[in-house]
């Protein structure tokens, strides 16, 4: 893995989130993830003292997120520019707000959403006046694994019971910034909206690279379905969602709200049930906001069942987890107080009629990074590059959840 990159300064990050007197006394550092589970950036674990201010010493186990300072190519294609200070904008000023609203609204402390792990500070450079990211940037959070949650496998989906635990999560996390617009439009405006911009991520890639991964995928579709007009209609998903990622910011809608963009298995840590309730999930954490943006809630409603749930269990229960999700986010708008006769359930089911069908390609592409073979992928962060996409091409899992995503697209009348 290389030596692990060191971080300057790191006392200046986290001090002013300690309990009052408490210092870092010391800390090391080891490599987090595993090549091919992070791409956008470098995942290491802290582990550090803290002393009080009574001299006692305690471990404090951190996660330090850096830009992508290995690989030029990833630094080119995640645009660490605009990813780090969206990211640290959930942390610094959504996530206070949030709080802020719920308790105002009289929801009890240990009510109160809880899926973002705890902030301890970051930076986008050493130099305190700098606007731009460089090098140097940071992020600092809780290590959430120490307190029993756990990633997910890219190679086992979510179950039923997983995923109506992750849409009630994802139903507040999109309801509670839409309430923040409505309840405190000066605050929204100042310290959430100028950080969710549109983000394009296709930008920096040559349009080469974008064709030979096109074309990568149609092989595997042309395995799954002799019917050229589905070939077409894949070809022209995958013209639509690049175009997506390429538009202007959106408007405000009654459904447009801060949507992650990248709500797939590795960017949820869930917690499951103590020995006597094993493997209850009761918990989940979201994380890695580097291309949260703003807009339609549907895309992450869609991505997140086509990309990580398991097939059976979406084929049983789509338009369920429709109405789950879509109760629960109601319940949110109305735990804050929220006048929700805007929010019908048909105009929800409008929304996603309109929107689903751009999240179906991104599901589809994202199966090649999910679903790689561990042995394709290289044992060194530099090393890892766009061939691990096409290194896959006519994998049998890969072949197999595509004809899923096209026959349920076609079922759940979302692929047309």
């Amino acid at each position: 893995m290389g030596e692990v990159p060191k971080i300057k300064n790191l006392p200046q990050v986290i001090e002013p989130h300690l309990p009052e007197g408490c210092t870092l006394d010391s800390y090391s550092t080891s490599y987090l993830t595993k090549p091919g589970d992070n791409y956008g950036s470098i995942m290491l674990s802290v582990q550090a003292k803290i002393r009080s201010a009574d001299g006692g010493i305690r471990d404090l186990p951190l996660i330090a997120k850096l830009p992508p300072l290995t690989n030029d190519l990833y630094w080119q294609i995640f645009q660490p520019e605009r990813t780090c200070i969206t990211e640290n904008a959930v942390y610094q000023y959504l996530s206070p707000e949030l709080d802020k609203l719920q308790l105002e609204s009289g929801i009890l402390p240990a009510q109160i959403f809880d899926g973002f792990p705890r902030y301890y500070g970051s930076r986008v450079s050493l130099d305190n006046r700098a606007t731009k990211v460089d090098r140097d940037a940071v992020l600092v959070q809780e290590n959430v694994t120490t307190r029993g949650y756990r990633p997910g496998n890219r190679h086992r989906p979510y179950n039923l019971a997983e995923t109506v635990l992750i849409l009630h999560y994802l139903a507040q996390y999109h309801a509670l910034p839409i309430a923040l617009r409505l309840k405190k439009p000066q605050v929204y405006e100042e310290y959430v909206r100028p950080y969710f911009k549109k983000f394009d991520m296709n930008s920096n890639i040559d349009q080469a690279e974008t064709e030979i991964m096109n074309k990568e995928i149609l092989k595997d579709i042309k395995l799954v379905t002799s019917d050229e007009r589905d070939v077409n209609r894949v070809k022209e998903l995958l013209d639509i969602f690049q175009a997506f990622q390429a538009s202007n910011d959106v408007d405000d809608g009654p459904f447009t709200t801060l949507v992650h963009g990248d709500l797939w298995i590795n960017n949820m840590m869930l917690k499951y049930g103590m020995r006597g309730e094993e493997g209850t999930p009761l918990k989940v954490k979201i994380v890695d906001f580097q291309i949260a943006q703003y807009g339609s809630l549907v895309h992450d409603i869609i991505f997140v069942l086509f990309s990580s749930v398991d097939v059976n269990v979406l084929e049983d229960n789509f338009y369920n987890f429709l109405t789950i999700y879509y109760n629960a986010f109601i319940q949110t708008l109305r735990s804050v107080n929220v006048d929700t006769s805007n929010y019908t359930y048909e105009l929800f089911l409008e929304e996603v009629q309109q929107t689903a069908h751009v999240q179906l390609p991104h599901a589809i592409f994202m199966m090649k990074v999910i679903l790689a073979d561990n042995s394709t992928i290289p044992k060194d962060y530099k090393d890892v590059d766009f061939s691990v996409l096409t290194k896959n091409t006519g994998a049998k899992t890969i072949v197999t959840k595509f004809e899923a995503i096209l026959r349920l697209g076609k079922k759940f009348n979302i692929f047309y």
